[in-house]
């Protein structure tokens, strides 16, 4: 199984941990996602403009009462990039465990 280039982009461990807590969790602001990730700010912004420039996130700018925020979500193409990479890493697993998938 060969994976898109947008899978490609995720098979990275902190695009890969961005991803799954976006998918897990939702939209998030940056803040949140700080905390959930353990990146540190460089890291996490880094690597959210270099999803965002492949169209796997989306990042808008939120005017809120504690003022403005960034909210971070994952776009239908980055959902799809997500699902793949799971179901190629899930194969893998199965196969050098010699458990079935499912």
């Amino acid at each position: 199984m060969e994976l898109s280039r947008e899978a490609q982009v995720l098979f990275s461990h902190k695009r890969f941990i961005i991803a799954t807590i976006l998918y897990l969790r939702g939209s998030l602001t940056m803040a949140r996602l700080k905390e959930a990730t353990g990146l540190t700010w460089g890291d996490l912004d880094s690597n959210l403009r270099y999803l965002s420039r492949h169209g796997l996130v989306r990042m808008e700018k939120k005017i809120t009462r504690r003022g403005p925020r960034t909210l971070v979500s994952m776009t239908e193409r980055g959902v799809e990039a997500y699902r793949e990479l799971a179901a190629f890493l899930r194969s893998h697993i199965n196969r050098d465990t010699g458990e079935s998938a499912g």
